[in-house]
């Protein structure tokens, strides 16, 4: 290559001092000089060796030194910043820092203690990047230029406070293992598709003015998106939230708690309104508003199935609610306003009540075959009761019917058993093919068995324990109901006239709450173990009682076919009246879950 003239290099220098100078950066600025100076004569080399004119090449390195100077500062400061080496490219106006994402390796970013200053002045796209440290802390940045996460793992925090995102935000594919918290405004389309969220999401008060994508995101904590205002479309197909409403209930405490340790260590007046005293179901509140708006989005979108389960995670908070409400003190009634609001309360406890009904009955009509088990667990309790109680029916006639009936199929089993012996084939060698059968379906069980119980024996070892304990509290816990029904029956036998029958009449009020406090006690079961044992048994109860006779499942309509069916014994009546009730109630829920969409107000 030729030599460059001692006035071409003075006025490639002049121009690199000049902007070197008006450039904003953290960076020695004789370190920059020389590093934008090495660039350009590189840059004239490589061009002058394909071939290109050096008058012209140089020229040309002349009147973009302001944009090599911009790359090559930028760059540096990008590799102190994220203490790396290499890995960062500098394509159509944005700087990309990638992986070796086709051996699987990933770029490591350890030093990123300045990165939010890095947002502020360079539009960034990280690929298959592992981020080890803390990203932000609780000082709010101003504006944040074009981010994407492409692919990336975040083993720490992540707390991104800004005033407006001015370009796209990306985060696809990519796995956060400790709590993410973003609070600003997007200015253009938001992207966390396919992303993991372990730990808590916090969105409160965020403003998507374009179209936020959570499509395939998967929260395994409960996110907040309190106060959040999507201003375009939601794209939250294939969302998953991996939470229970235990889960839930913990994640509101530990906002609260949080809540109130730094309010308590805040100076008054340092921030007004900020942390002012805010009680537990404000918190539940708020929660509830990210759900709606999450909802409300979807309903917007004509994507009402999805939107039925962020509906059911709206009434899990509204349950919190009340139940918050249901704890504080009740007002000393000194007027009409403190009765009304005594009053108030009493009606938020059934609600509260009602909602941890359906919640356990079929989770808020989103969970068909747990409604269908409740179903079937409401249908043997019946039977058991019936066939406790010893109530007698006038079923000779029907059962002799059944029998014949029954009788008949067999014959007409035998015949095709028979038709199929005759066989010339299957008359030879039925021996062996039976027994060859039978073998083959021996095997076939002993290894289905075998899989069956090896993962339950490994799974009952560690948690046997807590089965044993679940199991202990459930039954103390129907025993202390069934205490305090005893106790309100010997309170109403004060109060029955002495020219009444007592114990008919406690007998009638008992069986009545016995068949209620029995069913909702295995409705509410918190032991999974012990559920499944019921529902098992349930099915078998069930089946069994309909081949037997199947109107002495519902006998208010059973006499409507038979009137035989019915009998007058008060304890049967009162049985049964219940168990109407609770089945109305059961089936009305039933139906509803099958519909699904029908939980979400149009």
């Amino acid at each position: 290559m030729k030599e460059l003239t001692k006035e071409q290099r003075q006025i490639i220098e002049n121009k690199i001092k000049q902007e070197v100078e008006n450039f904003n950066t953290f960076l020695d600025r004789q370190y920059c000089i020389d590093k934008i100076y090495k660039t350009i004569i590189n840059r004239i080399k490589s061009h002058y060796d394909i071939g290109f004119d050096f008058l012209t090449i140089i020229e040309k390195n002349i009147t973009e030194i302001d944009k090599i100077s911009y790359e090559v500062i930028a760059i540096e400061e990008i590799k102190q910043i994220l203490n790396i080496e290499d890995n960062i490219r500098y394509i159509s106006g944005v700087f990309y820092i990638f992986g070796l994402s086709r051996t699987n390796l990933k770029t490591q970013v350890h030093g990123v203690v300045d990165i939010l200053s890095l947002f502020e002045t360079y539009p960034l796209v990280f690929d298959h990047c592992i981020f080890t440290q803390r990203i932000g802390y609780f000082n709010q940045i101003t504006n944040i230029k074009k981010i994407s996460f492409l692919n990336c793992e975040f083993e720490e925090q992540i707390y991104l406070n800004f005033q407006e995102c001015l370009d796209i935000f990306q985060m696809d594919n990519c796995v956060f293992e400790d709590r993410v918290t973003i609070k600003g405004k997007f200015n253009d389309n938001v992207y966390f598709n396919n992303s993991i969220f372990k730990d808590y999401a916090n969105f409160h008060t965020c403003e998507f003015e374009k179209t936020a994508n959570f499509y395939g995101v998967r929260f395994e904590k409960t996110p907040n998106f309190s106060q959040v205002i999507f201003k375009g479309n939601l794209n939250a197909i294939n969302a998953k939230l991996n939470f229970t409403f235990d889960d839930l209930q913990q994640r509101i405490k530990q906002e609260c708690t949080s809540y109130e340790s730094q309010r308590t260590t805040k100076k008054a007046g340092v921030i007004p309104n900020l942390y002012q005293e805010k009680s537990l179901d404000k918190f539940a509140n708020d929660f509830r508003d990210s759900f709606r708006t999450f909802k409300n989005a979807l309903i917007k979108d004509n994507n009402l199935l999805d939107a039925s389960n962020f509906h059911k995670y709206e009434l899990y908070c509204k349950e919190i609610e009340l139940k918050q409400n249901w704890d504080k003190k009740g007002e000393n009634v000194k007027n009409t306003t403190d009765l009304e609001k005594n009053v108030s309360r009493i009606r938020d406890f059934v609600d509260f009540l009602l909602l941890g009904f359906y919640r356990k009955l079929c989770d808020h009509h989103t969970d068909f075959l747990k409604v269908f088990n409740n179903l079937i667990l409401l249908i043997s309790l019946y039977i058991l009761f019936i066939f406790v109680g010893s109530f007698e029916f006038d079923l000779e006639k029907k059962s002799i019917q059944n029998l014949n009936k029954t009788s008949d199929m067999f014959s007409y089993l035998t015949k095709v058993k028979e038709v199929i012996i005759n066989f010339s084939f299957m008359q030879q060698y039925y021996n062996h093919i039976l027994i060859s059968f039978v073998a083959v379906c021996f095997i076939c069980l002993i290894v289905i068995f075998y899989k069956i119980f090896k993962n339950i024996k490994l799974d009952f070892i560690i948690i046997k324990n807590i089965i044993f304990k679940d199991i202990i509290k459930s039954i103390l816990i129907l025993c202390v109901y069934l205490l305090f029904l005893l106790i309100i029956l010997i309170y109403i036998n004060i109060y029955i006239p002495k020219n009444q029958n007592n114990l008919n009449i406690l007998s009638n009020i008992g069986i009545f709450f016995t068949f209620c406090i029995f069913y909702l006690w295995m409705v509410c079961l918190n032991t999974l173990f012990l559920r499944y044992i019921f529902i098992c048994i349930s099915y078998i109860i069930v089946i069994i009682s309909m081949g037997a006779n199947i109107t002495i499942l519902n006998p208010f309509i059973g006499k409507l076919i038979n009137d035989k069916i019915f009998s007058n014994d008060p304890l049967f009546i009162y049985l049964t009246f219940a168990y109407t009730i609770l089945i109305f109630l059961v089936l009305f829920s039933l139906q509803k879950t099958a519909r699904k969409n029908s939980i979400v107000p149009s």
